[in-house]
């Protein structure tokens, strides 16, 4: 059997992540067409099938097995070696990688990041926005901004702020206020969000009015805005979403903690403390945000 080098070990892989050509022709920034074609190429060099296929799903036989183990310690490695390197430097330029959701991208980390740049030109700031938060053990980012609680004794995070929800409806006076509390705009498939709706103005299980259930908390608040239905979306969205209104005070029970995060080898790195130095500063800016006037008052 012929050695492979790293791409094809590589490529190897990302299939066998994802499961399917599409995604890790997706993530590997290639053609479906390009993934098709290396990898036929590398099951003749080794003269035997890495895969097994079924309804488009790629699982590895196996053989196949043992060569996607033997990439991910590749990968592994790679990563430490890339960790201790960059978590050595000292210096305020290059590059930095934030990855965090869609909602905390838009809503809390755009108003801070570009502080970074003013106050360190020579660094360049990327942001993923995506719900499926990179991996900082495999090098895929190197700051995560998470609404949750470290995992993992591999990271190192700062707790920035308490998250909390409230209730919010359409900011038209012409519109009652009882019609719009009876129906309801929930979260697809989070039951640990449906646990706390029963303190808010609405049920979710009511059997009257309709009611509507999308998977994007940016949706939610879009066609809270339309008027006729109530949502609860987290304050730092449903405060600064042009057309909503609160209706009263945040929720009696958080919904989760907001951390910084990124790896152990990388808490030193002069970059990663501009990042988190940024965003410890903003979460602080944007404390009534997160936890409504009152509650930022009383920790002030």
């Amino acid at each position: 059997m012929q050695m492979l080098d790293w791409d094809e070990y590589h490529l190897l892989l990302h299939v066998a992540r994802f499961g399917r050509i599409p995604e890790a022709a997706q993530h590997l920034k290639v053609t479906s067409s390009t993934v098709f074609r290396r990898l036929a190429a590398i099951e003749g060099k080794l003269k035997m099938p890495v895969f097994q296929r079924e309804g488009g799903k790629y699982s590895p036989t196996e053989e196949g097995a043992a060569i996607v183990n033997a990439a991910e310690k590749m990968e592994q490695e790679t990563a430490v070696l890339a960790r201790q390197f960059f978590g050595k430097s000292q210096t305020l330029s290059g590059s930095v990688k934030i990855t965090t959701s869609e909602v905390l991208s838009s809503f809390f980390v755009a108003r801070h990041v570009m502080s970074l740049g003013q106050d360190h030109p020579n660094l360049k700031v990327q942001v993923v926005s995506s719900d499926r938060m990179l991996d900082l053990s495999r090098h895929e980012a190197d700051v995560a901004i998470r609404p949750k609680r470290l995992c993992s004794n591999a990271l190192y995070g700062r707790k920035l702020a308490t998250i909390r929800w409230a209730t919010y409806v359409a900011d038209q006076s012409r519109r009652d206020e009882k019609h719009q509390l009876g129906t309801y705009i929930g979260h697809a498939g989070d039951s640990h969000l449906a646990e706390h709706f029963g303190s808010t103005a609405f049920d979710p299980n009511a059997t009257e009015g309709p009611q509507f259930f999308v998977s994007s908390l940016i949706l939610r608040a879009a066609m809270c805005a339309q008027g006729g239905h109530a949502a609860a979306l987290p304050m730092i969205l449903g405060e600064v979403w042009p057309g909503l209104r609160r209706v009263g005070g945040p929720l009696d029970a958080p919904l989760g903690d907001l951390w910084i995060v990124c790896h152990n080898d990388m808490r030193r790195n002069q970059r990663i403390r501009a990042v988190f130095d940024a965003m410890i500063e903003g979460a602080r800016a944007d404390r009534a945000l997160f936890e409504g006037p009152q509650r930022a008052d009383k920790a002030t």
